[in-house]
């Protein structure tokens, strides 16, 4: 009997689960168990089946790592695209968990379900153009998850596929500029305008600042686990294409592209935190410290080699996390509340202390508060980034340490100590008022309390953030290899 190709399990088994769960959507625990499965069982298939040979599973031949060829394309599985489809997977998992018991609306299991198939067949195709056409095609599934039936506002989902349609003509004239330098590699004008027209491309759907507004909109009107859906896997995906191209294209590695991109980071974080100080719903306050806590990510991107690598891969599993109980927990509140405004939130913290603390811990972890699973690749990346502007500083001119130093350059050394300290102090600024609000009194009338199994689910993903707040070295090991593998 011929051995089943992984290419074919990746693809045609969320499609598969995806038409299933369509016919069923109307009974949740079930769509949510099937979502479960299917996520679960193909996490476990990248994680334990090897590329280089066959293996059985339930008496069945599966070939993991056998390419496929459709349409005159051949899909192959790489050791990088098994890493990184594997943590989609799991997250997904997770994600699958907390809509069962908070709804995100009828369509997200089966529409995301497609939405996986499509990741993975971005990650199986070879050719950049395919990928962004591929992302593109998923984004306008994701508007259908968005929008959850809603009959209100659109602008959430409208300017997220507005965004993403945006950055696809940018994306392919990277790929085209790219192209061309393996017929002239000499000329260095090709590799600068693929990289001008990929940093804007990626900067459109990384949400970089100043073309974030996507991000607060969703979150603020889009389901809570539909936001987190976006922000960690959606994104994801898009930093794989992103990396995929950044790692086949010459001098992408240069000094001055790795200053780029911490800069790009820099200012998210600082933009993300100072908005988030000022909002007046947890909605918005969420989307805003999601894009501070993006920008770290980019800063850890910056540093390259090993150490950047690293530390953007742990950064990205404790954001993942970090996310997901914030989406949880909001969830919560909006569903027994009917809103997430801090002036109408009176009395929820007291009638939902569970929930209060999962958004405050979430929160407070998307600031890397010490404790938190956000706080030791906040602390990690602020100190390289620190160093990275400290020679720029005008105490060591002073001291002598400043060679090869340009004039004019110390605003960078200010500018790095506000933004960093604005990243992180916005955000508590934002939760601490939200918690203000709700804690003060409530209306005598009112007597909803928390449901049981979401408050479950929630302090789950509370012992996971402290967890990888206190002991992050448990996931230091795995982090580091898939780190070799992707880079």
């Amino acid at each position: 009997m011929t051995p089943l190709p992984g290419a074919a399990l990746l693809v045609g088994l969320p499609l598969l689960a995806a038409g299933v769960t369509y016919l069923v959507r109307r009974f949740s625990f079930v769509a949510a168990l099937l979502s479960m499965g299917t996520t679960g069982m193909l996490a476990l298939l990248c994680l334990y089946l090897p590329l280089d040979r066959s293996a059985y599973v339930l008496g069945r031949e599966i070939a993991f790592g056998r390419p496929v060829v459709v349409a005159g394309r051949m899909l192959a599985l790489t050791a990088a695209g098994q890493t990184w489809l594997a943590f989609v997977f799991i997250l997904s998992t997770v994600l699958y968990l907390c809509a069962w018991r908070i709804s995100p609306g009828r369509s997200f299991f089966p529409f995301s379900l497609a939405m996986l198939s499509l990741y993975a067949l971005t990650v199986l195709v070879p050719t950049f153009s395919w990928a962004v056409l591929l992302l593109t095609i998923s984004a306008a599934l994701m508007v259908l998850i968005l929008q959850a039936g809603q009959a209100g506002s659109i602008r959430g989902a409208q300017r997220y596929l507005v965004i993403a349609l945006l950055a696809v003509p940018f994306l392919l004239a990277a790929a085209w500029f790219r192209d061309q330098t393996a017929f002239y590699p000499e000329n260095e004008d090709l590799v600068r305008c693929a990289l001008l027209a990929a940093g804007v491309g990626f900067g459109l759907w990384l949400a970089s600042f100043p073309f974030s507004t996507w991000i607060p909109a969703m979150t603020a009107e889009a389901p809570p686990v539909v936001a987190a859906f976006a922000l960690t896997v959606g994104q994801t995906m898009v930093l794989f294409v992103g990396l995929s191209f950044w790692r086949d294209l010459p001098s992408a590695s240069e000094a001055s592209v790795l200053s780029v991109i911490r800069l790009a980071g820099l200012v998210m974080g600082c933009a993300g935190g100072v908005m988030a100080a000022v909002q007046h719903d947890v909605g918005r306050l969420m989307g805003y410290a999601a894009l501070s806590d993006l920008g770290y990510l980019l800063m850890a991107l910056g540093l390259g080699g090993s150490q950047g690598a690293t530390l953007a891969l742990l950064h990205g599993v404790n954001r993942a996390v970090a996310l997901t109980l914030f989406a949880a927990a909001l969830s919560i509140v909006r569903q027994r509340a009917a809103t997430d405004q801090f002036s109408k939130l009176h009395g929820v913290g007291r009638r939902l202390p569970i929930a209060t603390v999962g958004l405050m811990l979430g929160g407070m972890a998307l600031a890397g508060f010490p404790g938190t699973a956000g706080f030791p690749t906040h602390w990690a990346i602020s100190r390289a980034t620190w160093n990275w502007v400290q020679v720029l500083s005008p105490f060591a001119q002073a001291g002598g340490s400043g060679e090869g130093l340009a004039t004019g350059q110390e605003w960078m050394w200010w500018f790095t100590g506000f933004a960093l300290a604005a990243s992180s102090a916005g955000i508590i600024i934002g939760m601490l008022r939200g918690l203000s609000a709700m804690m003060g009194s409530a209306p005598a009338q009112d007597k909803r309390r928390q449901p049981i199994a979401a408050s479950l689910i929630v302090l789950a993903l509370v012992a996971l953030t402290i967890t990888l707040g206190l002991y992050p070295q448990w996931f230091l090991e795995p982090v580091q290899k898939a780190a070799q593998i992707l880079f």
